[in-house]
C-alpha cells in the first residue's frame, strides 16, 4: 500500500516576526489615541469644575453676612466650605486661583 506524504506548511520566523510587529505597531497607535483622549477628557473636567466653582464663589461672595477674608486663599474657601476639598484637588491639576479679582475666582492655567 502507498502512503502520501504530506507536505506542512509551516509560518516561517520572518512571516512571525512581520505580524507581530504589525500588532505591536497598531497597540501602539491605539495607546496613543487613548492617552490624548483621557489627557482632553482631564481638561474638560477642569474646565466644568472651573465653572461649577466660579459660580459658587460668586454666589457666596455676594451674600451681606459673609467673611471676605475666606476668599484670600484656596484654604479659606475650603474651611469656610464654600468649595470641597475634592472640588480643590481637581482644581490643583489646571487651574490658578486668583484672590485679587471681585469676585475671586478660578481661571484655566495656560
Amino acid at each position: 500500500m502507498l502512503t502520501i506524504k504530506r507536505q506542512h506548511r509551516a509560518f516561517t520566523l520572518i512571516e512571525v516576526l512581520a505580524a507581530l510587529s504589525i500588532i505591536i505597531v497598531l497597540t501602539l497607535a491605539l495607546v496613543v489615541t487613548i492617552n490624548g483622549q483621557l489627557s482632553k477628557a482631564k481638561q474638560r473636567n477642569v474646565e466644568a469644575m472651573i465653572q461649577t466653582v466660579n459660580i459658587q464663589i460668586e454666589m457666596e461672595y455676594q451674600r451681606d453676612d459673609v467673611d471676605r477674608s475666606w476668599f484670600a486663599s484656596e484654604n479659606g474657601l475650603v474651611q469656610a466650605a464654600v468649595i470641597t476639598d475634592k472640588q480643590l484637588k481637581t482644581l490643583h491639576e489646571g487651574a490658578t486661583y486668583q484672590s485679587s479679582a471681585t469676585p475671586p475666582r478660578f481661571v484655566l492655567k495656560r
